[in-house]
């Protein structure tokens, strides 16, 4: 809801154009935070002395969420005085019992991925891609540590800050799902 409230905010300011608005109205999101794992670990080995083995047990969920709710341009046109700080309230844009909806969908979402044979793989397959990202991260500070110039080959690209991609709100847990 409130990356609705910011871009209808956007829109309406003129910062967005009509072509990218469009694109944001039809595109599935995706929400993403961390997942406590120790309690998907093998119980037998946790209660025989594995909860006291020191360990990182995190790992982080992605989630689709649906496109963002979006009120057609009439609406927005009619209802001016109604905005709040240049956003539609969030009652216009979500009745309570489609709210309720659309989070009980992510939560099935969520279970379902937390029950797939498969959580651990699925979990850790970018581990090593991140795990070799870190290195040469690190291989490049002691670079510039050592005062060597880099190269603009050796210079860090950020895939999360391409133009398609709205980074926002990263790092809340979902909380209890049960």
């Amino acid at each position: 809801m409130g990356s609705a409230r910011v871009l209808h905010r956007r829109y309406l300011r003129g910062e967005i154009g009509e072509q990218e608005w469009m694109w944001y109205r039809t595109q599935p999101f995706h929400s993403a935070g961390p997942i406590n794992f120790r309690p998907f670990l093998d119980r037998e080995w946790y209660e025989s002395g594995g909860a006291e083995v020191v360990m990182l047990g995190i790992n982080f969920y992605f989630i689709p969420i649906p496109s963002i709710p979006t009120l057609p341009d009439e609406w927005l046109t009619q209802h001016q005085s109604e905005l709040e700080d240049g956003t539609p309230p969030f009652s216009a844009l979500l009745s309570r019992d489609r709210f309720v909806r659309r989070a009980q969908g992510v939560k099935k979402e969520f279970k379902y991925m937390l029950t797939h044979p498969l959580l651990f793989e699925i979990a850790t397959a970018p581990s090593l891609e991140y795990a070799v990202a870190c290195r040469a991260t690190a291989e490049k500070w002691e670079k510039l540590q050592a005062g060597e110039r880099l190269e603009e080959i050796d210079k860090p690209v950020l895939d999360f800050l391409a133009d398609d991609h709205l980074p926002h709100f990263i790092g809340a847990s979902l909380g209890n799902v049960s």
